[in-house]
C-alpha cells in the first residue's frame, strides 16, 4: 500500500504526468495524519488530551507486551514512533499531560528493550521534558531514578546534558547541579567502552565551553580531552559525534515545534520511513496548525517555547545541508570498494593433516558460548570454526548433541580438539556467565541493541566470553543486563540477520586478529 500510494504522489507532483479523470481524489495517509493534527490543535480540554495520550499508551502497552525486539521500518518502529511524535505535540498543547503517569510510562518503555534510534530519542526527550517541568535537581537522586529502570547509561547520559544545556542557556541552574553532571561525565572517561569513553568526554567539553563561568577544577581535565579530539579529527566515530544534531543543536524547547517532531526529528536520527509527501499540502496544513498553537494560554512550557522556538524555515535549512552531508559520505564510502580474495593458511586441511604444534602458539582466551542455539547444523558449523581459531573453550547447551551424527558430521570431530562445556539456557546460564566475569572475563553478546557497538570499532578483551543468540529470538531482555558489551556486525542489505554461524564465525576471526595472529 505504500509503495502505490508514494507512486501516486510522484506522478501527481511529476508535471509529465496528468490525470485524466480530474475529479479522481484520493487522501493519503499523512494527509490523513496532518488533518487529524490540525483538529488536535484546536482542542483546550485537558481530560480530552489526557484520554488521547492513554489511548497511545494502552496500545503500545498491548504492541509490547511479550515482544523483546523489533526491526527498523517495521510497523511496530512506525506505530510507537508516531505515538511518541503525538504524546509530545500534545505537551506542547497542554503541559499538564505531561504528569508522572506520562513519564513513569516512559521510563519503563525506554529501559524495557533496546529501540530505534528515533525512538529512543523521542523517549529521551518526553523524560527530559517531564523532569525539566517538574524542576528536578540533577543529583544523585535523579540518577538512581534513571537506574531504578534500568535506563541504559547512553540515555542518562543524554537526558542529563539536555537538562544542564537548558538550564545553561536560561540560567535556571544551581552550581550543585553543573557539578554533579560533569562529575558523572567525567566518571565515564575511562570506562572500558570506547563509544560511553567518547560520549563522555564530547558531551562534558560541551557543557565546559556553555558555562560562562568556567569552573577551574575542570579546566586541566576538559584541556587533556580536547587535546585528545584534536588528533582523532579523522576518527569516523568522532566525527559522526560531532556532526550529530541531536548532540550538538537539540534543545528539549525550541525544537517542540509540529514541524520537527513530525518531519525533521525521524530524518536526522537516520529514520528512514520510505513515504513520499506532497510538500505544499504539508506545509499548508502545518501553517493552519501552527496558528492553532500559537496563542500563549498561560502554560509555562508554552510561553517559554514562545520566546524562543526555531522557524520551520531554519529547520528545512539545516535537514537539506544534513541530507547533502549524508550523500556526501555515503558516496565516499563506497568509492574505491573492491573485492579482496582471501589466501587460505599454508597446508591447511582437514584434522588428519593438521599441524598440532601450532596450537601451542595460540595464546588467545576466547569462549564461545552456544547454550542459546538449537539447531544441529549451528552447532557443528560453530564447533568447527571455534577449533581452527583456537577458541579456548566451547559452551553448548546439552552435551547429547555432541553423540548426533548430523553434529559429527559437520564438525568434523573438532569437539575432540576444544574443550566442550555443558551450560544450560536459564539461570545456570546467567550462574556461568557471573562465575566468569568474576574470573576476570568480559561478557560480549552478539546482538544488535540500541546502544551496540559496530564490529569494526570493538576491541576485544584478552579474557572474552562471547554469547550467541537463539536462531529467532536472539540474545533474551533478561540476559542483555548481564553484559559488558553488546557488539553488532555492520549490515546494509534489507535482511536484517545473518545466520547465527555465519555471525559466529565473524565475531571469532575478528578476536583471533586481534589477540592472536
Amino acid at each position: 500500500c505504500r509503495t502505490i500510494e508514494n507512486i501516486e504522489i510522484y506522478i501527481k507532483n511529476n508535471g509529465k504526468f496528468q490525470l485524466k479523470d480530474k475529479s479522481f481524489r484520493n487522501h493519503h495517509n499523512y494527509e490523513i495524519q496532518y488533518l487529524a493534527l490540525s483538529t488536535l490543535s484546536k482542542i483546550n480540554d485537558l481530560e480530552t488530551l489526557k484520554i488521547i495520550i492513554n489511548i497511545f499508551m494502552n496500545k503500545m502497552n498491548e504492541v509490547f507486551k511479550n515482544k523483546v525486539r523489533y526491526h527498523g521500518n517495521s510497523q511496530t518502529h512506525r506505530l510507537i514512533a508516531t505515538a511518541l511524535q503525538n504524546t509530545l505535540f500534545i505537551a506542547l498543547l497542554d503541559s499538564r499531560t505531561i504528569d508522572d503517569g506520562a513519564m513513569d510510562w516512559c521510563l519503563k518503555l525506554l529501559g524495557k528493550l533496546p529501540h530505534q534510534a528515533s525512538v529512543k530519542i523521542y523517549l529521551e526527550w518526553h523524560i527530559s521534558l517531564c523532569l525539566y517541568l517538574k524542576k528536578i535537581i540533577l543529583n544523585e537522586d535523579s540518577q538512581k531514578l534513571l537506574g531504578s529502570y534500568n535506563i541504559p547509561i547512553s540515555s542518562q547520559f543524554m537526558i542529563f546534558y539536555w537538562l544542564m544545556k537548558r538550564k545553561l542557556s536560561t540560567k535556571r541552574f544551581v552550581n550543585e547541579e553543573y557539578d554533579f553532571v560533569m562529575d558523572t561525565l567525567l566518571s565515564h572517561t575511562m570506562g572500558q567502552m570506547f563509544n560511553t569513553r567518547l560520549h563522555a568526554q564530547y558531551l562534558a567539553a560541551d557543557l565546559y565551553q556553555r558555562n560562562e563561568i568556567h569552573a577551574a577544577k575542570y579546566e586541566y581535565t576538559i584541556r587533556v580531552i580536547e587535546k585528545t579530539f584534536a588528533e582523532s579529527k579523522k576518527d569516523k566515530n568522532f566525527l559522526k559525534l560531532k556532526n550529530d544534531y541531536f548532540v550538538n543543536n537539540f534543545d528539549i524547547i525550541n525544537n517542540l515545534t509540529p514541524y520537527f517532531i513530525y518531519e525533521c526529528s525521524s530524518k536526522l536520527s537516520d529514520a528512514t520511513l520510505n513515504e513520499v509527501k506532497d510538500l505544499e499540502t504539508v506545509k499548508h496544513q502545518l501553517n493552519v496548525i501552527n496558528e492553532n498553537i500559537k496563542i500563549d494560554k498561560g502554560d509555562d512550557l508554552k510561553t517559554e517555547w514562545l520566546r524562543g522556538h526555531a522557524s520551520d524555515e531554519e529547520f528545512e535549512e539545516y535537514e537539506r545541508i544534513c541530507v547533502l552531508n549524508q550523500r556526501e559520505d555515503y558516496s565516499k564510502e563506497c568509492v574505491g570498494t573492491i573485492q579482496k580474495k582471501y589466501i587460505p593458511w599454508k597446508n591447511m586441511s582437514d584434522v588428519n593433516s593438521y599441524d598440532h604444534s601450532k596450537k601451542k602458539e595460540i595464546n588467545g582466551d576466547l569462549i564461545v558460548v552456544a547454550s542459546l542455539v538449537d539447531k544441529l547444523p549451528n552447532l557443528g558449523g560453530m564447533a568447527r570454526t571455534s577449533e581452527v581459531f583456537g577458541v579456548r573453550s566451547y559452551v553448548v547447551g546439552s552435551l547429547r548433541h555432541l553423540q548426533d551424527k548430523q553434529f559429527q558430521g559437520l564438525s568434523v570431530s573438532a569437539e575432540r580438539w576444544i574443550d566442550v562445556e555443558e551450560v544450560r539456557p536459564g539461570q545456570p546460564l546467567k550462574e556461568f556467565l557471573a562465575n566468569k566475569k568474576s574470573e576476570g572475563y568480559s561478557v560480549v553478546a552478539a546482538e544488535q541493541t540500541s546502544t551496540s557497538i559496530k564490529l569494526e570499532s570493538f576491541k576485544f578483551p584478552k579474557k572474552t566470553v562471547l554469547l550467541l543468540g537463539h536462531e529467532k529470538e536472539g540474545v533474551p531482555c533478561d540476559l542483555l543486563p548481564l553484559m559488558d558489551h553488546c557488539v553488532e556486525i555492520p549490515q546494509r542489505g534489507v535482511v536484517r540477520s545473518l545466520n547465527v554461524h555465519v555471525a559466529a564465525a565473524i565475531f571469532v576471526w575478528e578476536y583471533t586478529r586481534q589477540n592472536v595472529l
